[in-house]
This record gives C-alpha cells, sequence and structure tokens, in this order.
C-alpha cells in the first residue's frame, strides 16, 4: 500500500455534532460518579479541612492583618473537623469511594490522633514563633498546613495506587514549602531545596514500583492486588520484589527509615521548630498506617517463605534505622537536629513492630504500634515546645541555651526532663509502655526476632547519653543567664503534655484495650 492510498479520516459535521465516529458511546450516555453525603460521611474531617482551607485563603480580603486570624480560622476548622469525627465513629465508607478510599478503625484513630496534634501544632505556634512570622505570610503557611494535614489523613485510608500515590504528594508538597517557609533563612532555603530533590527521586521510583503492580495485575485497588500477588510464585516474582521495593523507597521517605532518612536532621534544623515538630510525628505516623494497610492487605500465614522473607526484612530495616537515629545524635549541639535523630530512632521501633502485620490478622502489633503513635505524639509535641520557648527567650537552638533553665524556669524544665526520660522509655511515664509494648509483640513472635528485642534494649542504653546530656546542661551546667517568665501558653502545653504521660501509663489498661479495638484494617 502506497501512500497514496492512504486515506486521512475526516469527521462529518453530523458525526462531531452526535460525537459518533470519535466515541464509542454517545455523551449523553456517560454519567459522572457524584457521591452522596452518606458515602462521603465517614470522610467529613477531610471536607472541614478543605472548607479551612478556603477560609484561611478568603482571610486577606476581610483583614489587613490576616496573620492571626487565619491561625484562628485553622485553629476553629481543626477542632470542627475532628469534633465532627468523633462523632461519627469508624463509620465504612460506601462500596464506591472503598475503592479509592477506605474508612475502617485504624484509620479512624490516626486521623483522631492527627487533628489533635496539629491543633497542639497551632497553639504551639502561638506561644513560640507566631509573632515572628511576617505579617501576611498567614494565610499561605496555615493553608499548607492544613493541606499536608489533609494529605497525611487520606494517606491512612488510601485503597487505590493512584490515591496512594496523590495522597503522599499531597502531603508531600505541601511540606515542601513548609520547610523553608522562613524566606529570609539561608538554612530553610537549603532545607526546602533538600526536601525537594530528596522527595522527587523516591517519588520517581514509588510511582515506577506502582505502574509495574499494575502492568503485573491489571488493577488499582490494593484489595483486587492482594490474592493475586498471593498468588505469584515464581512468575513475576522478581518483578513483584522491585515493585514492592520500589513502593517501599516512597512510603520510607516518609517514615524517614534508613537509607531514606537524609532529609531529616537538615530539614528539621532549616525549618521552624513548629514546621519540625509537626514533621517529626504526622509524617511518620501517615506513612506507617499506610505501611500496615499494604501490609495487612497482602498478609499470609508466617509459614510462607514471601511472608517471612518481607517480614524479617522490615524487621532488620527497623533495627538499622532505630541504630543510626541513635548513635548519630550523639554527636549533636543543635536541639532540632538532636531531637530529628530521635525522631529517626523512633520511627525504627515502630517499623520493626509494624513489620508484623504481614504476618496474619493478629492486631497485637498495629496495636502497639498505634499507642506509640499517641504517646509519640505527646512526648514530642511537649519536647518542641520547650525548645521553642526557650529559641523565643535566648534567640538560640545550640544545647548551651538550655544551661541553668532548672533555676531560670523550673517548671519548663521539669516538663522537658519528663519528655526526655519517656523518650529514653523509662518510668513513671508511657514512654515505658509504648517501648515494652513493641518489645513485647517482637517477642512474641518467637525464633530471631528476639534479636529485634536486643537491638531495642541496646538502642534504649544507648539513648541514654544525648537525652541525658540535655538534663545535664539544664541542672548541671552553670550559666550567668537570668530567670525568665516562659510564655504562659508555651507553658500550659508542656504541662499539660507531661500530665498526660503520666496518666497515660496509670491509666493504660484502658488506653491499651482502646488501641487494641482500633487496631484493625478493612477487609472486603
Amino acid at each position: 500500500m502506497t501512500l497514496a492510498t492512504v486515506q486521512p479520516f475526516i469527521p462529518t459535521w453530523s458525526e462531531l455534532h452526535r460525537g459518533t465516529g470519535i466515541l464509542p458511546v454517545s455523551a449523553a450516555s456517560i454519567q459522572p460518579f457524584i457521591p452522596t453525603w452518606s458515602e462521603l460521611h465517614p470522610f467529613a474531617a477531610e471536607l472541614w479541612l478543605t472548607a479551612a482551607i478556603v477560609a484561611v485563603l478568603l482571610a486577606p480580603f476581610f483583614t489587613r492583618r490576616p496573620n492571626f486570624p487565619c491561625a484562628l480560622i485553622a485553629l476553629g476548622g481543626l477542632v470542627a473537623a475532628l469534633c465532627w469525627h468523633l462523632s461519627i465513629g469508624a463509620q465504612p465508607a460506601g462500596p464506591r469511594i472503598a475503592t479509592m478510599l477506605v474508612s475502617d478503625p485504624a484509620s479512624f484513630f490516626w486521623k483522631s490522633l492527627l487533628l489533635l496534634f496539629t491543633i497542639g501544632i497551632v497553639l504551639m505556634w502561638f506561644a513560640t514563633i507566631g509573632s515572628s512570622l511576617h505579617e501576611g505570610d498567614g494565610p499561605e503557611f496555615f493553608s499548607l498546613l492544613l493541606g499536608a494535614t489533609l494529605g497525611m489523613s487520606l494517606m491512612a485510608s488510601a485503597s487505590n495506587l493512584i490515591t496512594i500515590f496523590m495522597s503522599i504528594e499531597l502531603a508531600s508538597l505541601p511540606s515542601y514549602v513548609l520547610a523553608g517557609f522562613r524566606k529570609t533563612r539561608r538554612a530553610g532555603a537549603e532545607a526546602s531545596l533538600k526536601y525537594v530533590l530528596f522527595g522527587a527521586a523516591t517519588s520517581s521510583i514509588m510511582i515506577y514500583g506502582l505502574s509495574i503492580l499494575y502492568g503485573l495485575y491489571g488493577t488499582l485497588n490494593i484489595y483486587d492486588l492482594a490474592p493475586k500477588i498471593i498468588a505469584t510464585t515464581t512468575a513475576g516474582g522478581a518483578l513483584l520484589a522491585v515493585a514492592l521495593s520500589a513502593i517501599f523507597v516512597g512510603i520510607g521517605f516518609k517514615i524517614a527509615a534508613a537509607p531514606f532518612h537524609f532529609w531529616c536532621p537538615d530539614v528539621f534544623e532549616g525549618a521552624g521548630i513548629d514546621v519540625a515538630a509537626f514533621l517529626s510525628v504526622a509524617s511518620k505516623g501517615a506513612g506507617l498506617l499506610l505501611l500496615m494497610r499494604l501490609l495487612a492487605a497482602i498478609a499470609e500465614p508466617p509459614s510462607v517463605s514471601r511472608v517471612a522473607d518481607i517480614a524479617a526484612l522490615l524487621g532488620i530495616l527497623g533495627a538499622v534505622t532505630s541504630t543510626v537515629g541513635n548513635t548519630a545524635a550523639f554527636v549533636q549541639t543543635n536541639v532540632k537536629r538532636l531531637l530529628a535523630y530521635s525522631s529517626i530512632a523512633h520511627a525504627g521501633y515502630m517499623l520493626s513492630a509494624a513489620a508484623l502485620v504481614i504476618r496474619g490478622n493478629n492486631t497485637a502489633a498495629p496495636g502497639a504500634v498505634l499507642f506509640y503513635l499517641a504517646v509519640y505524639l505527646f512526648m514530642n509535641l511537649g519536647a518542641f515546645t520547650v525548645a521553642g520557648v526557650v529559641l523565643r527567650q535566648t534567640e538560640s537552638e545550640q544545647l548551651s541555651a538550655f544551661a541553668g533553665l532548672g533555676r531560670r524556669s523550673p517548671l519548663l524544665a521539669f516538663c522537658m526532663a519528663a519528655f526526655l526520660l519517656s523518650l529514653i522509655g523509662l518510668p513513671p511515664l508511657a514512654g515505658f509502655l509504648a517501648k515494652l509494648n513493641i518489645m513485647y509483640v517482637l517477642a512474641d513472635a518467637g525464633g530471631w526476632w528476639w534479636a529485634l528485642v536486643v537491638a531495642v534494649g541496646l538502642n534504649t542504653v544507648f539513648s541514654l547519653y544525648y537525652y541525658v546530656r540535655i538534663l545535664k546542661v539544664m541542672y548541671i551546667d552553670p550559666s550567668d543567664a537570668p530567670p525568665f517568665a516562659a510564655h504562659p501558653l508555651g507553658t500550659a502545653i508542656a504541662a499539660t503534655c507531661a500530665i498526660l504521660l503520666l496518666l497515660m501509663l496509670i491509666v493504660y489498661g484502658p488506653i491499651g484495650a482502646l488501641t487494641a479495638t482500633y487496631a484493625r484494617f478493612y477487609t472486603p
């Protein structure tokens, strides 16, 4: 056939007018999917967050000084989202929504923690660096904070490869900007650039893994993928391993698991202390919930060799992560960098326990992770709040700024001591039971998992050095600086967190039962 015989397709006006000849069906027969309120009801918290973002962006039209009004709008939106979320409970999503987003007890519990924690971050902003934010930057800052919160909320519910990627990006993109939001600080710009480059690399690797999964099995829903992955033996086994590894790269970036943790210390140091506090808990918790959902979807009996290999690999990676975090913290003199490495270590503890989710429908491992997240929320919020109050007073992030704090502000120093002891995992604070739960579920798995129990124990000993070093600076190192009156709201946040850590140990029974009840993932 010559080129002269090739007749181009030129549609007639009647075909263009009716849509025939171009589409296999008429446009009139395409019905858009418009979810009903009953289907959207389980995701009312996300709708409140979206409405709060819109309200924050509209605020500058009604006031010439929008920073504090935007903070109040964000706080009100978060409180409304939390109250509405708690009032509706863990309702299942409709069948059409569930192909993209699921609502189950585990995601309900995490969203409750996330909203409560973000409320604490906004209050912390008032108490620490709110007054130093350039007037007019408030709408951008709080819309980004709420946008990142929305993405991290959706990460816990994502059940589709597309929504997994979109929710991670929705959480990541605002975080990149938040990291460098203090535009006049060179360290912030450097942190933001490193965060973007590292995030872009891991995102590209992750979407490659997602595309391999879709190419292998022809479906995007993880619960449709699960039986096909379980049935995979030799055929496609190598590609499946590549796909799952690539997906973990993206999730490992959010968790700051080694070797994907290099962004964390630099970002924490360059970002504002409120942003660093937010990322220390929210990013890691959302990543862990998404990881446990994926592992629960493909869970098999522990006797299956592939399950044993994946669980062992993740468990070892958790031990390596905690070791890297604790040992790297030894030489840190910047408090935010020190707490960044501390957060990496705690992510490693939780990752070791989360690996057990793939070994079957056992609520002990996810229950231990959820309880750890609940405790970790108050430990980190309190520690970063104290660091922020000291920063506001001394304009220094160095460890030396804490010198003599026990004399200069006794209540603030006492609260910081409580947070540090809880981060170590010592009684009489809830961090002790959180770490003990992790060690218990690892020991209950038996076999070589006892090695991870030893790893957690050794890392706890390692962490003593740099946590106790802060105590030494506060109570032993001399300082000529005069006493100061800490910000009342900052002191109230720190004291509340310290009291809650004590109460969570005393009333562990009901709280442990609560986390065990909500440690259940959706099963189709």
